[in-house]
């Protein structure tokens, strides 16, 4: 396996940081809160629209580790490693609950 651009440490970075971004711009976005509180469903599309250009850029460069991710992860499932694969969550492991 090829595991040219995969930097595990620069993912779990990444993710750590969309997911506190995401999580303040939910808090304290008003119209964001006001669709939620009309039952109105977000789209990830909506939320990374709002990101600044430098956020936009980084989101970016999770997308491609993520992508690697989930190739590191198909790899090691095929070959009897790495984390289990539950249909409709995805590859899942129970001890590291620190990424989304």
């Amino acid at each position: 396996m090829n595991l040219e651009n995969w930097n595990e440490e620069r993912y779990k970075e990444l993710n750590t940081y969309f997911r506190i971004i995401i999580e303040q711009m939910l808090r304290n976005n008003v119209e964001l809160a006001e669709q939620q509180q009309a039952g109105h469903s977000l789209q990830l599309d909506d939320l990374v629209a709002q990101f600044s250009e430098d956020d936009k850029e980084r989101w970016d460069e999770f997308l491609q580790l993520d992508r690697k991710k989930m190739e590191v992860d198909m790899w090691n499932h095929l070959h009897g490693n790495g984390t289990r694969f539950q249909p409709g969550v995805g590859f899942t492991n129970p001890d590291d609950d620190t990424t989304w």
